[in-house]
């Protein structure tokens, strides 16, 4: 519905709106003889209102002539006419007030007085669509009187951006590690003769299987920017056999290849560690969690049962169900027989350009807090400042901060249920709760406007 309203007061509009009413800059129009200004657009709800005016003062029209002006909304392929202005000359007007045709109804029509200071205040509101979330403001001029088709003749007035305000959000400065620590760690999988805890290097893969000790000390040891501070090696057994035996072998086995780095390296040997888990269940447990064994419920319920000492356990699984211990042997078994090792060491400070380089191939290297500031040499919300934060959350995904952050790019991203993952984690800070309430108003926008208006908030 068209309102409007001729030779108008200026007067406020108040509108509860998504956003704030947008007032933009004045356009000439008619030769640069109308003067388009005081633009408003507002969006309230599930329409937009445009107003503006329209200063003819300088505008001398022949009484024969008459001038249409048809505002236009305008994105890509979409566009809405908005009701028309016809600006008449003397006679003209007189010929249509004794006259009005049908193909005015619903326009505006006003009769210029020449000479005299003249404005038209112009207000129509429309049915939102997806598309007007943006769109340019032009008008159509027809100045001759022809009618023209609407493609032609238009004349750009302003861009228009109606999406909402996307929430505040505030990322935090993560604090400085006094001491970089880090870790790197792995399974190795070395077989021993049966009761025996002499490594045999040809026996077996057990080549390889070192190798994957040796070979991550390598990578920590030969790099300039670290220090070793420990390397340690934890034993498991499978539960086959006694529990006393299996204690004694697992602890001599851990011992075993402890003795077995250490001797291959000049590396302090204090700072080489070892100990044991005599039988792995919790490996069991989760390996028969993850097979086809028809059993497999029975025996998860045998292997959590407490009030059954080891050995009992063990026993009760093979004596019940003996088909499946023997598969149990062949393919479970010889996998909880693993030597876990771990490297630890300390990592130097980075300065900015160094750290910025270390994220694309050693991010593990650095602190969240030389992340961060490599975070702020990117214009936010790019691409390359979203990654930074993503990595971070990635290495440290625990870390509150580093949850906080990555909800922020999220919430910048209007993707709620990412957001809300990681808010989940992000402990309970004013900014933490700041983003909460961000979270909370994109969901309002959700709910009134779709899913794809969140991509569009600015």
């Amino acid at each position: 519905m068209c309102k409007v309203s001729l030779y108008a007061i200026v007067a406020a509009i108040e509108l509860a709106a998504v956003g704030s009413p947008q007032t933009l800059s004045a356009q000439t129009i008619a030769n640069g003889n109308v003067l388009v200004n005081n633009i408003l657009t507002n969006k309230d709800g599930k329409q937009i209102d445009i107003s503006f005016y329209l200063d003819m003062s300088t505008l001398k029209l022949k009484k024969e002539h008459k001038l249409r002006f048809t505002p236009l909304m305008v994105n890509g392929t979409d566009t809405l006419a908005l009701s028309p202005i016809v600006v008449n000359g003397k006679s003209q007007h007189i010929r249509y007030l004794r006259n009005p045709k049908q193909e005015d109804q619903g326009t505006t029509v006003v009769r210029r007085q020449n000479g005299e200071s003249q404005q038209l205040q112009y207000s129509q509101k429309v049915d939102y669509k997806p598309w007007m979330s943006q769109f340019d403001l032009a008008m159509h001029e027809d100045l001759c009187g022809c009618g023209n088709k609407l493609s032609e003749d238009n004349t750009p007035i302003k861009h228009v951006d109606n999406r909402p305000a996307r929430p505040e959000v505030s990322f935090v400065k993560p604090k400085a590690e006094a001491i970089k620590t880090r870790a790197e760690k792995g399974q190795a999988y070395i077989i021993f003769p049966v009761n025996k805890w002499d490594i045999l290097t040809n026996f077996h893969e057990n080549t390889t299987e070192l190798n994957k000790i040796t070979s991550t000390i390598d990578l920590v040891k030969n790099d300039k920017n670290v220090e070793i501070t420990g390397i340690d090696i934890h034993g498991y057994a499978s539960p086959e056999g006694s529990y006393a035996n299996n204690t004694k072998l697992a602890n001599n086995r851990a011992a075993a290849v402890s003795n077995y780095v250490k001797n291959l390296y000049r590396i302090d040997s204090n700072l080489f560690t070892h100990h044991a888990t005599p039988e792995d269940w919790e490996g069991l447990k989760a390996k028969l969690a993850e097979s086809s064994l028809e059993e497999r419920q029975a025996l998860l319920k045998i292997a959590g049962d407490n009030s059954l000492n080891p050995d009992e356990r063990d026993h009760k699984m093979r004596r019940i169900y003996p088909e499946a211990y023997a598969i149990m042997l062949n393919t479970i078994y010889p996998r909880l027989r693993h030597s876990d090792y771990t490297v630890t060491y300390t990592v130097r400070p980075f300065s900015i350009d160094e750290a910025k380089e270390l994220l694309r191939n050693k991010p593990q290297m650095l602190s969240l807090q030389e992340m961060f500031l490599v975070a702020q040499t990117y214009e936010p919300g790019s691409q390359e400042f979203n990654e930074v934060f993503n990595i971070a959350v990635r290495l440290f995904p625990n870390d509150e901060t580093a949850n906080l952050n990555a909800a922020c790019t999220y919430i910048q991203q209007g993707n709620i249920e990412q957001a809300e993952r990681h808010l989940v984690k992000a402990g309970n800070s004013p900014e933490a709760n700041q983003a909460r309430k961000a979270v909370e108003q994109l969901r309002k926008y959700r709910a009134e406007y779709g899913d794809d208006y969140l991509k569009e908030l600015k």
